[in-house]
């Protein structure tokens, strides 16, 4: 049974959002531990069987403890988080984590195992995951743009959605160039946990838009906005 409840008059959102539940959690895992996505460069180096238990761990979780850290991780988003600092808020998803019996042990300790590495191994690990998460969210913009002229559809509710994905790939490509930047990781664990937030119904779509309004102010340069992309909002609201 659902533990949340969904905005049900954004069916257009919310199919999205239920088809791809599996991956955006993967995603935020990987954001928050970058190791997790990098088996297989860990398995070059002869080193995934010092940390595979805890891969395997959070990869296999089920729906429950999956819906536990889900539901934790919301709740911190649920607010309007640019009135604190983005250190303290990384501090917050730190210390939830920690509270979450089914995680604590796992996430430390792949914590501990990255800060071991050298500095070349630590950087090929975040790049590898970047590069990897840019991928899953490229697949989840195809489907959206698969359905944004379905007449069935809800245009304007799909451009948003896709809207905030091309602001999270934007926030992966900058971080790709400076995976050193703890504070492009927390922006886009932050993005990915308020669009989780809305499908479970603890923020509205308004405050799903004015969040994208925030962060296209923070994250972005004019220039690699798509050129037509305003145009299409333009067009929907008149």
């Amino acid at each position: 049974m659902e533990s949340y409840s969904p905005n049900a008059q954004y069916k257009s959102i919310t199919f999205i959002l239920d088809v791809f539940s599996s991956d955006i959690f993967e995603i935020i895992t990987w954001i928050r531990r970058p190791v997790v996505g990098a088996a297989d460069y860990l398995r070059s180096m002869r080193r995934l069987y010092t940390v595979q238990n805890e891969l395997n761990q959070i990869l296999n979780v089920d729906y429950e403890t999956r819906e536990r850290l889900l539901n934790a991780l919301t709740e911190i988003v649920s607010i309007n988080i640019y009135e604190e600092d983005i250190d303290e808020i990384e501090k917050k998803l730190e210390d939830k984590i920690s509270e979450l019996k089914d995680f604590d042990e796992s996430f430390k300790k792949l914590k501990i195992f990255t800060a071991k590495l050298d500095a070349y191994q630590q950087f090929e690990i975040f790049r590898l995951s970047l590069i990897k998460l840019n991928g899953r969210i490229s697949s989840i913009r195809e489907e959206i743009k698969s359905k944004i002229w379905d007449k069935k559809e809800n245009t304007g509710q799909l451009l948003v959605l896709d809207q905030m994905f091309f602001l999270i790939q934007e926030l992966i490509k900058e971080a790709i160039k400076n995976p050193e930047k703890v504070e492009l990781w927390t922006r886009t664990a932050i993005s990915l946990l308020k669009l989780e937030a809305f499908h479970r119904g603890k923020i509205t779509f308004d405050d799903l838009q004015d969040y994208i309004s925030e962060l296209s102010i923070l994250t972005l340069r004019a220039e690699s906005i798509p050129k037509n992309y305003n145009a299409i909002f333009e067009v929907l609201e008149a």
